[in-house]
């Protein structure tokens, strides 16, 4: 019906089946997933501190350091990506 609609709509996750075996997967993924946030953000803020404490220095020139702000863009991105083909280490039993 139109709330179970509503419901689908407004969770971050709805199961389709009754069975709840995934749950344990889904969990696992989640914590996953926040330890790739924690290692993304901590990689980008130590990169830009980095480049900031470089360019005060004039190490950094403002074009090497646009570079690398975005190669350290990419390298978030292709990190999260990741959890795309992660797998729970622990078997399922079937």
């Amino acid at each position: 019906g139109v709330g179970s609609d509503i419901a689908v709509d407004a969770a971050d996750i709805a199961l389709i089946k009754d069975d709840i075996s995934a749950l344990p997967h889904l969990l696992a993924l989640s914590r996953r997933m926040m330890t790739t946030i924690k290692l993304n953000m901590t990689f980008s803020m130590a990169l830009n501190f980095a480049a900031i404490i470089f360019a005060m220095v004039a190490v950094l020139n403002p074009v090497t350091g646009a570079l690398v702000h975005n190669i350290g863009s990419v390298v978030v991105i292709v990190n999260s990506a990741l959890l795309l083909r992660w797998r729970s280490k622990k078997k399922q039993v079937a």
